[in-house]
């Protein structure tokens, strides 16, 4: 398994399917607490036509799990992926996407590189964290993950402070696909500032799906995605909102 090696010793895993197929890649990036073992069930569908990047963030999976709070931030996020592009030979064009947490790096990469995504998948996610600041010295009740889960506090802060990101989505006229569960009630808001805010967008709602719809109807997911791009690539409209 290939890694990048970053300042500060922090070294990015991640892997490659589909190696043999030519054009921009797809790149997902997985949801918090969670690593590129989230996406084996899109694994065999998208790298079926595809090449198929799935990556570590910094304090997950395989790759290096700095203890330092300044080593985490959405920008270091999207220059670690950046890195990884580069090591694979993507660094060009490349299809950015990923779930919730991923999805934010996403969309913060797509600001920070406009000119290397082809497209954008943004699955559970929204432009900005939460309204309300998340303080370290707060209690387990209010951010129970910090205490829960060893050496991700930096990285979960990090995610709750991000900045806003609603005002540069006009600005992103790459194509985009935002996906949400029905059930998630709490993305109803993020979803809708995506769907007003992006250019070129088209929106898929999975019925009878919470936070997580890409593991709980993985099959329409991927469905969704594999449509997507292949309209991208036959010069098709992207737009509209659906629910499948």
């Amino acid at each position: 398994m290939p890694v990048v090696s970053r300042p500060g010793g922090v070294s990015i895993s991640y892997e490659v399917h589909g190696a043999a197929h030519e054009g921009p890649p797809i790149v997902l990036a997985h949801g918090f607490g969670a690593s590129t073992d989230m996406w084996w069930p899109q694994m065999e569908p998208l790298s079926r036509t595809r090449r198929l990047i799935l990556w570590d963030a910094r304090g997950h999976g395989r790759s290096s799990l700095p203890r330092d709070p300044e080593a985490y931030s959405m920008a270091l996020f999207a220059a670690d992926l950046r890195a990884v592009l580069k090591d694979a030979g993507a660094e060009e064009s490349a299809i950015i996407g990923g779930m919730s947490f991923g999805g934010q790096i996403a969309l913060q990469y797509a600001v920070d590189y406009p000119e290397s995504t082809r497209a954008l998948i943004l699955s559970d996610s929204g432009p900005s964290g939460p309204r309300r600041p998340v303080d370290a010295n707060e209690p387990p009740r209010i951010v129970p993950l910090e205490y829960d889960l060893d050496g991700l506090g930096p990285a979960f802060l990090a995610m709750a402070a991000r900045p806003d990101l609603t005002p540069a989505l006009p600005s992103l006229r790459m194509p985009a696909l935002v996906i949400y569960g029905e059930l998630d009630r709490r993305l109803a808001e993020p979803v809708q500032r995506l769907a007003e805010g992006l250019p070129q967008r088209r929106v898929v709602c999975l019925a009878g799906c919470t936070h997580g719809s890409s593991a709980q109807r993985p099959d329409e997911w991927s469905a969704a995605v594999v449509r997507f791009l292949d309209d991208i690539e036959a010069g098709r409209e992207i737009s509209g909102e659906v629910t499948v």
